[in-house]
């Protein structure tokens, strides 16, 4: 662990433990105050607002309003650096997630925080579907799209939200799972300039979020080829998964989210977070809340199963990144 970090987590070791939760009485009066959860990306996209409804519901659990703070830039680290400069005493969240807990440390080479030594995840909270979708008359199915690269590789393109983005990795990791196949990477800067190209016709596919793109598949300006999650999207169920069109029965991957606290915050404090989360999480609205915008509720996982969780995800993405040769610094 790097000096900086160090400080962070030891900089409330001045103050007695005592101070932040000096005993059984004063949990059982937490939370006293309105709680923040720093969320590491622009107001207005698909990860706010996904936030924004776990807050919400978060909030009416623990009794006090949960404030969304929108801290952007560096990847996310701006916004987990926020948490990590905070007190430990419950009070300040991240809404992390792929991106800020699994691709950050393999990407970067210099990584300001460590998501794994830093924070203790309080829950996985649900992922946005990842799907592949086609300009019209490159192909009808995913199959014929692998098939035609096959035989130009390196000649079609898809486009994605830019380099190291989990939607680009998650195209690198289609392609590496059929065989290696090859298709020129061509990044934008977000995902709209990426799919203004693929209506007009300048580059053949995109991995997106099935939000992103599902109007233009309803219309037929795209075809939705296939999403990578286990089961059919009730969104689009007329649209495949990647393990039933192309026999990988293990294939999967999405874009989920968690909330986080630092490593060094009580276990009595994150259990309190924790059982708010589940309890929000397992209320059948709210679920269905989540499937309505593009969002699977996670399976309830205590906070050492989410750690375990997210060391399988780094573990799972560190050969596609290294191959992709996607560094930061």
């Amino acid at each position: 662990m790097g000096e900086t970090r160090r400080g962070f987590l030891w900089a409330a070791a001045a103050a007695p433990l005592a101070s932040i939760l000096p005993g059984a009485q004063a949990l059982a009066a937490w939370p006293e105050r309105p709680l923040r959860l720093v969320v590491p990306y622009p107001p207005g996209g698909g990860t706010d607002a996904f936030g924004r409804r776990v807050a919400i519901r978060l909030g009416q659990e623990l009794g006090q309003p949960v404030v969304v703070e929108n801290k952007t830039g560096a990847a996310g680290a701006v916004g987990m650096l926020e948490v990590l400069r905070a007190r430990p005493d419950g009070y300040s969240m991240v809404f992390g997630g792929a991106s800020t807990h699994a691709l950050y440390p393999l990407i970067f080479s210099k990584p300001q925080y460590d998501p794994v030594e830093d924070f203790v995840p309080v829950a996985l909270v649900g992922a946005n579907t990842v799907c592949f979708m086609a300009r019209n008359g490159v192909a009808t199915d995913l199959p014929g799209l692998l098939a035609e690269a096959r035989r130009l590789p390196g000649q079609l393109r898809f486009g994605s939200p830019g380099a190291g983005t989990f939607v680009h990795l998650a195209g690198e990791y289609l392609l590496h799972a059929a065989g290696g196949v090859e298709m020129l990477h061509v990044p934008y800067r977000g995902n709209g300039p990426a799919m203004v190209d693929l209506l007009a016709g300048n580059i053949d596919a995109v991995a997106d979020t099935i939000v992103s793109g599902l109007q233009h598949h309803q219309e037929g300006r795209v075809r939705m080829l296939a999403v990578a999650s286990l089961r059919r999207s009730p969104l689009a169920p007329d649209v495949p998964t990647v393990a039933e069109v192309l026999g990988l029965p293990d294939f999967e991957t999405s874009l989920w989210s968690l909330l986080a606290v630092r490593r060094d915050t009580p276990a009595p404090l994150v259990a309190a977070l924790h059982a708010a989360a589940r309890k929000a999480l397992e209320a059948t609205d709210f679920q269905a809340e989540l499937r309505t915008a593009g969002i699977e509720p996670a399976a309830v996982m205590s906070p050492e199963e989410v750690g375990a969780y997210v060391r399988a995800e780094q573990a799972k993405w560190r050969p596609i990144v290294e191959a992709t040769g996607v560094r930061m610094e």
